[in-house]
């Protein structure tokens, strides 16, 4: 996906670039579910790592359930000159990196619509974005890469048929 640090931070919705020690936050709170979304951009000490989160907490947990769920981290790094790329990912804490196909981008992509919803004061549906972005079926490849469904049986004998004299 390897991008500037400039259309990095563009597509995870902050519009600028940050700067060390710097962090972009935002929340959103649903009073009828009473659930927090909170996602945060932030750069650490070092102007070449930043990292993306985000977590949601419900006041009153169901069951058995922790009151906080990390729903996504990331982390981003200058890769190869000005470009920057995802190099870890973790998805409701299980590792994401190099399991679905393009991880870096739906990374970002997921990061980017929750950011939408959240500036418009909307408590984003996790679920059906998660579902949307790195569940979804994409032309001629699956959700890890592989190839399509339809693959074509090939026999050399045929194709060339030498005993008939009919080869290229």
């Amino acid at each position: 996906m390897r991008e500037t640090f400039r259309n990095m931070m563009d597509r995870l919705g902050v519009g600028y670039e940050l700067s060390p020690y710097e962090t972009y936050p935002l929340t959103v709170y649903d009073p009828a579910t009473g659930a927090t979304c909170s996602a945060e951009i932030r750069m650490g000490m070092d102007p070449n790592e930043c990292e993306a989160e985000i977590q949601l907490m419900v006041d009153i947990p169901a069951e058995g359930q922790p009151p906080m769920q990390q729903v996504i981290w990331f982390q981003c790094k200058p890769v190869v000159g000005a470009d920057w790329d995802v190099v870890n990912a973790r998805l409701k804490g299980d590792p994401i990196d190099r399991e679905i196909y393009n991880w870096e981008e739906k990374c970002c992509n997921f990061f980017g619509a929750v950011a939408r919803f959240m500036k418009l004061d909307q408590m984003p549906d996790i679920d059906a974005l998660i579902e949307e972005e790195f569940h979804s079926r994409e032309r001629f490849h699956d959700q890890y890469g592989g190839g399509g469904g339809k693959s074509p049986k090939i026999r050399p004998g045929q194709l060339l048929d030498m005993k008939k004299g009919r080869g290229f």
